[in-house]
């Protein structure tokens, strides 16, 4: 139980690696905020986090969903006061989301580029600056 009693944010973490994480730290003991955003790129996204989250309550560890896109400011701040609100404090940070569109590069438009930057770039650092300066 290496990770007992800390709290773990997981962006994208209604499936792959984001719900693998999760999964490997709430058995080592961690409580998890699991994020996740239901889109156009993942229309799914919210059944799939109720199944990591039963997943997690099995566990036995505390765990949240909390529904927040990335790339947006505000988004990002809800879901880290949220998390503050539930446990108190963020002890890691496991900053996951992130898309890629399976389309060969000639075709991909241009708002395919601007919202793989937008998450992939700007997501990440939005929920570091807001952790590092507590939103």
């Amino acid at each position: 139980m290496r990770l007992k009693n800390k709290i773990a944010l997981i962006t994208g973490a209604s499936r792959g690696i984001g719900k693998a994480t999760a999964l490997l730290f709430a058995k080592e003991g961690a409580n998890i905020i699991l994020d996740y955003f239901v889109s156009d790129y993942e229309p799914n996204a919210l059944e799939n986090v109720n199944e990591v989250l039963r997943e997690l309550k099995k566990i036995g560890v505390e765990a949240i969903k909390v529904e927040a896109d990335v790339s947006n400011e505000l988004d990002v701040k809800k879901m880290i006061n949220a998390a503050i609100k539930r446990f108190g404090r963020i002890d890691i940070l496991i900053n996951n989301a992130g898309i890629v569109y399976d389309v060969p590069l000639f075709k991909r438009r241009i708002e395919q580029w601007r919202r793989t930057l937008d998450v992939n770039l700007l997501g990440s650092f939005f929920v570091v600056n807001m952790l590092l300066n507590k939103c």
